[in-house]
C-alpha cells in the first residue's frame, strides 16, 4: 500500500510537470496526428476532428494506411479503463497490455501517444485501486518505460520525473520482498529495470562522476538480472556499463563494439528479428561497426534492419523512420 506521504509527493510533482509538459508537446510537430481535413476517424468514437477537450486524434504504433488506427487519447483512456475493470483474476500482464498494446495492429503504443497512455494508466490505478501494490507497480513501471523511451527528447521536467518514478518503484518493490507468489519474479525485474533506468538518467548528467553512478545502477542490474535468470537484462547492463566507462576512462570502441553485438545477437535469438527491442539494438550495432571502420556491415545490417522493420511495423513507423534515418547518415557520412 502507497503511504499518504508517497501519494502526497507523487501528486505534487504531477502539478509541477503538468503545465511544462502541455506547453512542451503543443510545440512538436506530429506526422502521426489526423490532418484536419482527412478521413480519419477514431475507431472508438466513430468522430473525427477533435475530441471534448480539444485533443486531436492520434496514431503511433504500427497501424498503416491514412486512416486505420487513429484515436482520441480520452477515448483510448476510456476503453483501457472499462477493460481493465472487467479482467478477472490477477493476470498483470493482461491488466498492463491494456494500456501498453493497440488492440488493432498488436503493436506498442510510441512516443508521446505511450508516455500519455501511461501517465492516463497512472492515474486511473490510484483512482480505481489505490490500496493495491501490484497494479500500482505496473502502472509506475509502464510509465517509466514510456518516459526513458523518449528521454533524449523530453524537456528536464519529464527528466525529473522519470528519476522520481523510479524511487518510487524500487521503494513499493521493497515493500513485497516477502511476497512468494509468481508475480515476484516480475517484480525482480521491475526492480532491476528501475536502477537500470536510474543509471541511465545518471549518465544523461554528461560528468565523470555521474558516469561512476551510473555504473553502480548498471551492476545492481546486473546483479538482479543474475538472481532471476534474466540473460537480457544483464546483456543490457553490460552495454551500458562499457558506455558508462568510456565516458570517464577514454574511449575503449573494442569494448561497446563486443557488447553491442552480444546485446542484438542475443534479442535476435530471443525475441526474433522482428521484435522492437531487437530492431533498436541492430541500430545501435551498427554505429559500433561503423565507428570500427567495419563500414560495409555496419551498411547491410542497416539495410537488413530496415528491411525487417518496414515489413512487421510499417514504413510510418517511428522506428522504421528511425533506421531508415541511420542508414541514410551512414551512406552520406560513413
Amino acid at each position: 500500500m502507497m503511504d499518504s506521504r508517497g501519494r502526497e509527493y507523487l501528486n505534487e510533482l504531477a502539478a509541477d510537470i503538468a503545465t511544462e509538459w502541455d506547453l512542451y508537446r503543443n510545440n512538436q510537430v506530429s506526422s502521426l496526428q489526423a490532418d484536419d481535413d482527412g478521413e480519419a476517424v477514431c475507431y472508438l468514437c466513430l468522430d473525427g476532428g477533435v475530441d471534448d477537450s480539444d485533443q486531436p486524434l492520434q496514431r503511433d504504433c504500427a497501424c498503416r494506411g491514412t486512416d486505420a488506427g487513429f484515436v482520441h487519447l480520452s477515448c483510448l483512456t476510456g476503453y483501457a479503463a472499462a477493460k481493465s475493470v472487467r479482467l478477472d483474476g490477477d493476470d498483470m500482464n493482461e491488466f498492463s497490455n491494456l494500456w501498453m498494446i493497440c488492440p488493432n495492429c498488436h503493436q506498442e503504443y510510441q512516443n508521446y501517444l505511450a508516455v500519455d497512455i501511461a501517465t492516463e494508466f497512472v492515474s486511473f490505478v490510484r483512482r480505481q485501486y489505490p490500496d493495491d501494490t501490484p497494479k500500482q507497480v505496473e502502472s509506475l513501471h509502464l510509465k517509466l518505460c514510456a518516459l526513458m523511451d523518449v528521454f533524449d527528447r523530453v524537456p528536464p521536467v519529464q527528466k525529473r520525473e522519470a528519476g522520481v518514478t523510479a524511487n518510487v518503484l524500487i521503494s513499493l518493490i521493497d515493500r513485497m520482498k516477502g511476497d512468494t507468489s509468481p508475480l515476484a519474479l516480475r517484480y525482480s525485474k521491475f526492480e532491476a529495470n528501475a536502477h537500470g533506468f536510474h543509471g541511465r538518467i545518471a549518465l544523461d548528467e554528461g560528468s565523470d562522476e555521474s558516469a561512476r553512478r551510473a555504473v553502480v545502477h548498471f551492476e545492481r542490474k546486473i546483479e538482479l538480472s543474475k538472481a532471476i535468470g534474466d540473460d537480457e537484462g544483464v546483456a543490457t547492463a553490460k552495454r551500458n556499463i562499457a558506455l558508462a566507462k568510456s565516458k570517464f576512462e577514454g574511449d575503449d570502441s573494442e569494448e561497446l563494439l563486443k557488447a553491442s553485438q552480444e546485446l542484438y545477437e542475443l534479442r535476435v535469438a530471443k525475441h526474433s528479428e522482428g521484435n522492437l527491442l531487437t530492431i533498436d539494438s541492430g541500430v545501435i550495432y551498427a554505429v559500433h561497426l561503423q565507428k570500427a571502420n567495419r563500414r560495409n556491415e555496419a551498411r547491410d545490417l542497416l539495410v537488413k534492419v530496415l528491411e525487417t522493420s518496414k515489413q512487421v511495423l510499417g514504413s510510418d513507423h517511428s522506428t522504421t523512420k528511425a533506421v531508415a534515418s541511420a542508414l541514410t547518415h551512414q551512406l552520406l557520412f560513413g
